[in-house]
């Protein structure tokens, strides 16, 4: 099983019901991992995120609304005792801006931070992958899809005891994927459950509406889309994106859910639904402390 903790979900500045862009996703084995960290970020983490947990941090650009929480939240852990290595993930041609951020007097870790720069390429992960994709912010700015690939079912004991498969077969088996006893050749498929699909998860970070996405993307379980704003006269010139246009991204994308998120404070959440509900029948508006399980 998988969570998803929304900790922020305003756009640009905080309000009383939201705080500035964060979210957490907690993976089978209670690693949590963190996509952009805004102002307050930490806190929002009480009672519902470790920060000793968090083992990877990725951010989608540099405006202040999305990294500022970073130094805090690092601080915290060093007060804690952390010796975990953390992980940072940033868009490319950043790392002098997040280097400038952690030289701010006196702030130091008393573990090791390693900082890596991505774009465009696929990252494998003992049980999970990300892929960075570009988007258009007028700034140098990714988005991410998470995924976890298809599993295989458990091996069927007492089929596996019938046809005489013990010990070091089941080594042999996961290998080469099929075994030979008694002149019978056996497939892994034979004696295990059904596969486990895979879930993908797309969050876009701030951008404008894009025409297109990395294959990864496309079908998802659910696609986390920014809607600063309701109208086009709202939006003007800025590099983001409307309800209508999140809504049309989910429909090219074949995404199962659509969470809709960074709102702009001028609006009431039920503003923001109503208007998804004229496009997309599987929207929802994101609320801090909103909680989606995979």
């Amino acid at each position: 099983m998988m969570k998803i903790i929304f900790l922020g979900t305003s756009a640009s500045k905080p309000t009383s019901e939201r705080n500035p862009s964060s979210i957490a996703l907690q993976y089978n084995n209670g690693e949590f991992i963190l996509f952009d960290c805004g102002e307050g970020t930490q806190r929002q983490m009480i009672k519902k995120v470790s920060p000793m947990k968090i083992s990877k941090i990725f951010i989608t650009h540099l405006h202040a609304d999305h990294i500022i929480g970073l130094v805090g939240l690092i601080q915290s852990m060093k007060l804690n005792g952390r010796t975990q290595l953390l992980h940072i993930f940033i868009p490319k041609d950043t790392i002098e801006y997040m280097n400038q951020l952690f030289s701010i007097p006196y702030f130091s870790a008393d573990f090791d931070i390693l900082i890596t720069e991505v774009f465009d390429e696929k990252i494998e992960f003992d049980s999970y992958w990300i892929r960075p994709f570009p988007v258009s912010h007028g700034v140098p700015a990714i988005g991410y899809v998470f995924g976890v690939n298809d599993s295989r079912g458990k091996f069927n004991k007492k089929l596996c005891d019938e046809l005489g498969i013990k010990g070091e077969m089941f080594a042999i088996l996961e290998k080469n994927r099929e075994i030979e006893i008694n002149g019978r050749r056996i497939s892994i498929e034979e004696v295990t459950g059904k596969i486990k699909k895979g879930k993908k998860i797309v969050y876009t970070g701030d951008t404008e509406k894009l025409d297109s996405f990395p294959a990864e993307a496309y079908n998802c379980d659910i696609l986390i889309h920014e809607s600063t704003f309701i109208s086009q006269e709202d939006k003007k010139e800025t590099y983001h994106s409307t309800v209508k246009e999140a809504c049309e991204v989910a429909k090219l994308l074949s995404a199962k859910k659509l969470i809709l998120t960074h709102i702009s404070q001028r609006y009431e959440t039920s503003e923001v639904a109503e208007e998804s509900k004229r496009y997309c029948e599987n929207a929802i508006v994101a609320e801090d402390f909103m909680e989606i399980k995979i």
